[in-house]
């Protein structure tokens, strides 16, 4: 999967994949507009999440310490 992609969000940013480090799971964020998306489908604002929502989920905290970005290549 590609990962310079132009949020379809907000288009002010890049989606990136990143981890949670307490669990390993991998997901796709744009830090400018807080959009997430499962690892593994192309960005598009018909499988949007929120990072707030995505965290609370899992009962962990909406702070930047508990992800990290991952790199693909």
């Amino acid at each position: 999967m590609r990962h310079d992609i132009v949020c379809p969000n907000c288009r002010q940013d890049w989606v990136k994949p990143y981890r949670l480090k307490k669990t390993g799971e991998q997901f796709q964020l744009c830090v400018e507009c807080d959009a997430v998306w499962p690892m593994g489908i192309q960005p598009d604002l018909t499988q949007l999440g929120t990072f707030d929502t995505f965290m609370t989920v899992r009962g962990l905290s909406e702070l930047e310490d508990e992800i990290e970005e991952v790199d693909l290549t």
